[in-house]
Order: C-alpha cells, then sequence, then structure tokens
C-alpha cells in the first residue's frame, strides 16, 4: 500500500511540474518579448507600458509556481474552504485588459470583445479562487487568439440562467474536425491545423479541472450563429 502510495504522489508530481512547465511559457514568452522592445524603446510612455507588462508576468510567473508547489504539497489547499466571493465580471475585464496590452505590444490585430447581458458588475459573484479563474479565463483567450488570424475577433460573452453564469469565448478560427469536440479537453490532446497555435494540449485540461473544482462544466461547439470558428461555453454556479 506505502509502495501504492508513493507511485500515484509520484506520478501527480510528474504531471503538475508538466503542467507547469506549460503554463509558463506563455508569459515566459511575453516577459522575453517586452524586455527585448524594453532597449530598443526611447519613448517614456512605451517604456511605462512595457515595464507593466513585464512585472505583470514576473507576477503571474511567481504565481504559477506558488500555487503549483501547495497543490504538490496539499491538494486540499484548492478545497471548498479555501473558495471566497470574487466578482467574475471584473476577473474577465482585468484578464482581457492583459491580453490587449499583449496583443498591442506584439502588433497583432486581433480584437477582443467583451458583452455582458447586465451592465451593473455587483450581480456577476461567485464562490471561486480568483488566480485560478483567471487561470481559465488566460487559458481560453489563448487558446482562440492562436487560432485567430490578423484582423479576426474574439469575443467573451457573460450571460446568466436562474442557477448559473454562462461565460463564452469565440473565434473565428477554423472551428473543429473532431466528431466529439469534447476530446479537447484530455490531457494532451492536440488536433490542430499545423498553422495554428504552439500548445502541447495541456491548457485546456487544465481549465476542465479548474471549472469542475468550482462546481461548474466546460463544453466545446462549433460556432452555432453561421460564422466558422469555435465556442467554448463555461458554466459556473451562482453564489449561494
Amino acid at each position: 500500500e506505502m509502495t501504492k502510495e508513493l507511485q500515484k504522489r509520484t506520478n501527480r508530481a510528474e504531471t503538475f511540474s508538466t503542467d507547469l512547465a506549460h503554463e509558463i511559457r506563455n508569459p515566459l514568452a511575453s516577459l522575453k518579448g517586452a524586455s527585448e522592445l524594453l532597449d530598443k524603446t526611447g519613448n517614456p510612455s512605451d517604456k511605462n507600458k512595457l515595464m507593466k507588462i513585464i512585472n505583470h508576468d514576473v507576477e503571474r510567473i511567481e504565481r504559477l509556481i506558488t500555487d503549483y508547489s501547495q497543490m504538490l504539497k496539499d491538494e486540499a489547499s484548492l478545497s471548498r474552504e479555501k473558495m471566497h466571493k470574487v466578482n467574475l465580471m471584473k476577473i474577465i475585464l482585468n484578464v482581457v485588459e492583459d491580453f490587449k496590452q499583449d496583443l498591442e505590444n506584439q502588433n497583432k490585430n486581433i480584437e477582443i470583445k467583451t458583452h455582458f447581458s447586465n451592465s451593473n458588475e455587483n450581480n456577476y459573484f461567485i464562490i471561486g479562487i480568483e488566480n485560478r479563474l483567471e487561470q481559465v479565463i488566460a487559458n481560453l483567450l489563448d487558446n482562440a487568439i492562436s487560432f485567430s488570424g490578423n484582423n479576426q475577433k474574439v469575443e467573451i460573452d457573460l450571460t446568466e440562467t436562474s442557477s448559473n453564469f454562462v461565460m463564452t469565448i469565440k473565434d473565428q478560427g477554423p472551428g473543429f474536425t473532431e466528431a466529439s469536440p469534447q476530446k479537447i479537453f484530455k490531457r494532451f490532446y492536440s488536433n490542430r491545423p499545423e498553422k495554428f497555435g504552439q500548445h502541447s494540449g495541456l491548457g485546456l485540461n487544465i481549465v476542465k479541472s479548474i471549472v469542475e473544482m468550482h462546481g461548474g462544466e466546460v463544453r466545446a461547439f462549433n460556432r452555432t450563429d453561421n460564422q466558422s470558428g469555435a465556442e467554448i461555453e463555461v458554466n459556473l454556479p451562482k453564489k449561494i
């Protein structure tokens, strides 16, 4: 029994280490790009923007390392007791703002649009872990952008039912070729056109784990509004 338990812990540690390497790659690339541009620009305003990006990416990497280390030490750290009342609308807007700045820094002409069915931010509270929800939105945005070309648009809609908030991320990429798009949430699953994305297939599996930890569910479709592209739907229970 001790040998089996040790093997389980070893496998879990290896899995988390692989996930961590994947998650760090994106902010590290952004950090590298911003630091290279910092040497080339003489405009104080541009330098301030680049410094904000660098600081944000460093904080994101530090947060990832801390969180994953904690997961290895104690999976109970992600239990219900660690969750708090958080504002889903604010979380979305903060992550979107960071991505808009990154796209501008990289000279990518991809528009991110947000739409909320209720303009009152006080109506969007849930019980959750803020940095994990940030991770969900960042992973889904990063995935949508990786399939998007110049002059295309990524949309985030937040609506509600009687019991759930429904967040939908839509892109204008090629969509899914799978008969069952739910396969994309399997660990290491990666069935992408050659020129789209550079991901190993871990990000969406992490999304699924975090959403389910919050008592929600995530689903994938080809867009249902007569446009090409993919649509990811995240259902999260409202604050009780």
